[in-house]
């Protein structure tokens, strides 16, 4: 990396603003240092999404479980959680975890790819049956609606030796910076 370009990059990270005609000189990286950040961009509306996502998610955290309710006032199973809390958002889900694992866009299932507000789908170890559906919120961790806790939980997301196993991901916010990230 040039150096000019390592100046500026320290002086846009320590916040001291660069003359944007030498950051232009510098290269693409530099000129957007200097340029600062977009909020109306894609990516600062997707992760303002997510983190409102995750907000309402946790205002969930200890509603009680209940096969096929999806309300705070009623309960929760692991999809009536998702469907609630997503349809604030404007994404329409079916109320079925094996049916969400359809909707939106695929991402791979490594914690480099996962975003706040991703879908996880489990299945059971010895089943490829999609049987259970949590938020990720980031950091390892995840809210859902726990049959054996018999409430709305955050965990960590379940590591490979346990007896849910994670079969997809998937992306379903709007304003998502992968293709197809939405569903309208």
């Amino acid at each position: 990396m040039p150096r000019l370009t390592r100046l500026l990059l320290a002086l846009a990270l320590l916040g001291v603003a660069a003359p944007a005609a030498a950051a232009q000189d510098a290269g693409p990286l530099a000129a957007l240092l200097a340029h600062g950040s977009n909020p109306e961009g894609p990516f600062a509306k997707r992760m303002a999404a997510s983190d409102s996502l995750v907000a309402r998610a946790r205002e969930q955290l200890g509603k009680r479980y209940r096969y096929a309710a999806a309300s705070p006032e009623r309960g929760f199973d692991c999809s009536g959680l998702v469907t609630y809390v997503l349809s604030a958002f404007g994404v329409k889900l079916p109320h079925n975890a094996a049916r969400i694992a359809g909707e939106g866009s695929p991402v791979k299932a490594d914690s480099s790819s996962l975003l706040p507000g991703d879908l996880l789908m489990f299945g059971r170890a010895r089943s490829n049956r999609i049987s259970h559906v949590g938020i990720y919120v980031g950091d390892g961790k995840m809210i859902h609606a726990s049959t054996g806790q018999r409430r709305v939980i955050e965990t960590k997301v379940p590591s490979p030796g346990s007896s849910l196993q994670l079969r997809s991901v998937r992306r379903v916010l709007r304003n998502s910076p992968t293709k197809g990230g939405g569903s309208e």
